[in-house]
């Protein structure tokens, strides 16, 4: 035995037996039609798992969807938030579910919007806008009054709830501002209602609630976050959100719309009615059994409830897939249907043939002939009312499948629900329009997808055409290039030639004129060696001299002492008389003399005092030709070193000119490298442009199989042209 879901959802005493006895919802009528149809809760637990499985997979496919377009055009725009009017627009009819496109700068500022008046706008909530400049962020649903101005995108309904994508531009490590995304909050009613595709069309609801709010803490749990098929009067046989539901424990009324107005309460209890509070206790919930749970509208219900999270949104939704427990378990089997009408038609053939056997008084053959015509009669009714009624309803089904299935594609044909029985074929009808309304909203989306690409390859078409001729005008200009780089290597090789033997013959006077400064240097170095050999001779020379002054000098003491002695002889001779007259004579010789040693004395000083004058000439001439030579030395030295350096520089001139000879190569190497790579972009673009050929002859063909079709009319296309 199958075990279900339905018995693990936690329900009070009171909530289990919240239903009244009688009444088309009451105990009585909703105990035997479940008890009826107690075979089918695993079907209708599956059925219901489908529609939510279903409903999340197809909000996250569309968030994400949304995120790759954003962020693809966010790429794009580069550094640029004032970008050409016309992208954005082109864009918009690429996203029809947007009502508006637009980049804000760092600050807020509106620099770009499809919504003209919005430009130079400053409107957009701070903490929004701080966390998108942040990280990409999917904001609401909230209240916006310029959504309301701006008009509806894709959605029949339109009202002030907004959702909005902020998708960052960056630029390294800095964020420029944002580019945003605009979107009706009823858009998302639509993804997740798919009205067409209804399988409880008169209570089915799916809608969304929140869970766990972290943008905004002042939604609480519970609070609508989509359209209700209730707020309109078509879905609950008069009574609408907007005028008031009305149930025995008062009205439940919305001012403008259900998202951030409606919170889904019990109105008997005012809290959270089961389905709700379950779910955003475990996650998940499920509970399709008698006697359901009580929803906002105090109305028996049955469904499923999941949380989840889009992309880019910080908050945890809720969504809660419903039917009127009456709606679902309303039906009757075919078996039991048949096996009803044959017990009438039994019971009615067998009553009319007592009645005829006991009152008509005819003849017993007769009353035979009789029988039998009444029991032709009896089962002609069963065949009309019983098979022939399933048949017919089994032809029309068979009827719309086969007009398909033949190829006229007309996709916007339904069956009428409204003739449906609830039976198996009722069950098969509304899954054969389910079927259907899906397929016509895929078919929809090709068509859009096939005229997209068809416009698309028709640009690319062009595109490859002007890149064709752009790539052999490069492919002409680098072969030019290549002609005037082949021309200079020429040049610069003879060049670099020249450079070489101007650099060995500059070797070699260099190295001559080196050997020739050592030989001056060394010869030059001999000649102040002798010079200094001299001056020291001749100084030695001087000192002699000075000695010999001072022998002179000494001469001359004596030559004055013995001149005094000599007179002081004479006239001690004087004094003597005769006797003293001889030693008068010696005394005079003497004296004589020592004027002649005086004399010679100071000749010779003299011609010693002109030669330390000589002499002091000569050292000094001589000092004189050492500092000359010393001072020819040093010049000698620089000029040898400025020599070195020209050398050095004309060495780093040959090495420069090594150095423009080899990047020359390689660059001869580089335009060879991208005039080759310029034939292969030349060839690639042919081949771009074959196949680009091959997708427009595929999207021909796309076209000439998708026209078959005949689809409901779509909001997207109406706005996009």
């Amino acid at each position: 035995m199958t075990v279900l879901q339905s018995s693990h959802m936690q329900l009070s005493p009171g909530e289990r037996a919240w239903l009244p006895w009688f009444g088309r919802t009451g105990k009585l009528a909703m105990g035997w039609s479940c008890w009826l149809n107690r075979s089918v809760y695993a079907e209708v637990e599956q059925t219901f798992e489908g529609i939510a499985e279903t409903r999340v997979r197809l909000l996250q496919d569309w968030a994400a969807s949304q995120w790759q377009q954003l962020e693809e055009l966010a790429a794009g725009l580069g550094h640029d938030l004032q970008p050409d009017a016309g992208l954005l627009q082109s864009w918009l009819k690429r996203m029809p579910d947007l009502s508006e496109l637009f980049l804000v700068n760092a600050e807020g500022h509106v620099t770009a919007s499809t919504f003209a008046p919005r430009l130079s706008a400053r409107d957009l909530p701070a903490e929004a806008l701080a966390r998108g400049l942040c990280a990409p962020l999917l904001h609401g649903p909230y209240r916006d009054p310029q959504t309301l101005v701006i008009g509806p995108s894709s959605s029949r309904f339109h009202d002030a709830v907004t959702l909005m994508f902020y998708q960052p531009i960056r630029i390294g490590q800095r964020t420029l501002g944002c580019l945003c995304g605009r979107v009706p909050n009823d858009v998302l009613g639509d993804l997740i209602q798919r009205e067409a595709g209804h399988i409880y069309r008169e209570s089915g609801d799916n809608y969304l609630f929140m869970v766990d709010s972290r943008l905004d803490p002042s939604i609480q749990a519970g609070t609508a976050l989509s359209r209700s098929r209730f707020e309109d009067a078509t879905f609950t046989h008069g009574e609408n959100l907007k005028q008031g539901v009305h149930t025995a424990f008062g009205t439940v009324r919305v001012q403008q719309h259900t998202e951030l107005e409606l919170r889904f309460t019990d109105p008997a209890t005012g809290q959270l009615h089961p389905g709700v509070r379950e779910t955003i206790h475990k996650g998940s919930n499920l509970f399709v059994c008698y006697p359901g749970y009580s929803d906002y509208r105090h109305i028996p219900v049955i469904g499923k409830g999941v949380t989840f999270q889009l992309p880019g949104s910080p908050d945890r939704w809720g969504m809660m897939c419903e039917a009127d427990l009456e709606e679902v378990y309303r039906r009757r089997s075919i078996s039991f249907a048949l096996m009803r009408t044959y017990l009438l038609t039994l019971v009615s053939v067998t009553a009319a043939g007592f009645l005829l056997q006991r009152h008509s008084g005819l003849p017993e053959n007769a009353l035979y002939l009789l029988q039998t015509l009444l029991l032709g009669a009896g089962a002609l009714c069963f065949r009309h009312f019983g098979p022939g009624r399933l048949a017919a309803r089994l032809q029309e089904m068979t009827t719309l499948v086969r007009t398909i299935a033949e190829g006229e594609g007309n996709l916007r044909q339904r069956l009428d629900s409204s003739r449906m029985r609830h039976d198996e074929t009722g069950d098969m009808g509304r899954w054969i329009n389910s079927f259907i309304d899906n397929l016509d909203g895929t078919v929809g989306r090709v068509i859009d997808a096939s005229h997209h690409m068809h416009r698309t390859n028709d640009q690319m078409l062009e595109r490859s055409s002007q890149a064709s001729q752009t790539s052999g005008q490069v492919a002409e200009a680098v072969h030019a290039m290549l002609v005037l780089v082949e021309e200079q290597l020429g040049e610069i090789n003879q060049a670099s030639m020249t450079a070489s033997e101007m650099k060995q013959a500059m070797d070699e006077v260099v190295a001559r004129a080196h050997q020739r400064f050592e030989s001056v240097r060394l010869g030059a170095r001999s000649i102040r060696d002798v010079v200094e050999r001299s001056a020291g001779s001749v100084q030695s020379l001087d000192s002699q001299m000075t000695q010999i002054e001072e022998i002179v000098g000494l001469i001359a003491d004596i030559t004055n002492q013995t001149n005094l002695l000599a007179l002081n002889a004479a006239i001690e001779a004087a004094r003597a008389g005769d006797h003293g007259r001889g030693f008068a004579v010696v005394a005079g010789e003497v004296r004589n003399l020592a004027q002649r040693t005086a004399s010679a004395a100071e000749d010779i000083r003299n011609r010693v005092e002109g030669l330390k004058g000589a002499t002091r000439q000569a050292v000094d001439f001589m000092e004189d030709g050492v500092r000359n030579v010393d001072s020819g030395l040093r010049l000698t030295e620089e000029a040898s070193s400025e020599n070195l350096h020209l050398h050095r520089t004309v060495e780093r001139m040959f090495e420069i000119i090594k150095q423009l000879n080899q990047r020359s190569l390689e660059y001869g190497q580089t335009i060879r490298g991208v005039n080759q790579a310029s034939s292969e972009m030349g060839q690639s673009v042919d081949v771009l442009r074959n196949s680009a050929e091959r997708v427009r002859h595929t999207a021909n063909q796309l076209q000439q199989l998708v026209a078959q079709f005949n689809v409901s009319p779509r909001t997207s296309e109406n706005s996009a042209a």
